[in-house]
């Protein structure tokens, strides 16, 4: 049985939202998309009507639908959420790792230490606008490579319906101070850690160290939004 076309306007909405193609404030225009997928306005706006009571798209009264934006409290919650499945993925991601998933974990790293010294290079010690976009696509390939490394489907599908980790890294976008160069450079060499402790197939020990990174990355956001008010 083939879905209805509201099934298949709702379904390729929320694929673009769960692989940040659509930017948190983003405007959804019912034409625009009706024409991408193939359909009528009618089907999307059910699909976008779907959407805004599962708490992803935010209609305002006279200007339209827009995808909604992370707000501090929502922004907490999720790194909660993250510390709970990223930190049991890590360990059984230590005990099923395959040894090619390894070594793109370390090409990510490798790349984390370059962007690290560009930003360490910097007169200003934090990272420019184009620097913090591209070290949080490196980050959250390596977070979503961690989960795929589980080995554990229905973890994967729990993480990717709720944008646990790219709506994290997109609340950070617009900021690029968040990034300076201590930041990535501790950052880094906690993925280094990381990585042995898979290598060594010590689940504990890397269901800690993920859980540690993800604590120590939402104490530094929260706080630095809370002294921006």
């Amino acid at each position: 049985m083939e879905p209805s076309l509201a099934e298949k306007a709702y379904t390729h909405i929320r694929g673009k939202l769960a692989d940040g193609e659509l930017a948190p404030g983003k405007q959804l225009v019912n034409r625009a998309l009706a024409d991408e997928i193939g359909v009528s306005v009618i089907p999307v706006r059910e699909a976008i009507n779907r959407l805004t009571s599962e708490g992803l798209v935010e209609h305002v009264p006279g200007a339209g639908a827009f995808v909604r934006k992370v707000d501090r409290e929502q922004l907490n919650h999720l790194y909660v959420l993250r510390d709970a499945l990223e930190s049991c993925a890590a360990g059984e991601a230590a005990r099923n790792i395959t040894p090619y998933q390894l070594e793109e974990l370390e090409s990510l790293l490798e790349e984390a230490w370059e962007f690290s010294r560009q930003v360490a290079s910097n007169a200003k010690k934090f990272a420019t606008k184009r620097q913090m976009n591209l070290w949080l696509d490196n980050e959250q390939r390596f977070h979503e490579l961690l989960v795929e490394s589980a080995q554990n489907p229905l973890l994967a599908r729990v993480v990717h319906e709720h944008r646990a980790i790219g709506q994290v890294f997109d609340a950070q976008r617009d900021d690029p101070r968040l990034l300076p160069a201590e930041v990535a450079e501790y950052t880094c060499a906690g993925r280094s850690d990381l990585i042995e402790a898979l290598r060594a197939r010590d689940h504990g020990r890397a269901r800690q160290l993920t859980s540690e990174q993800i604590q120590r990355g939402r104490k530094q956001v929260m706080d630095h939004l809370r002294r921006k008010g």
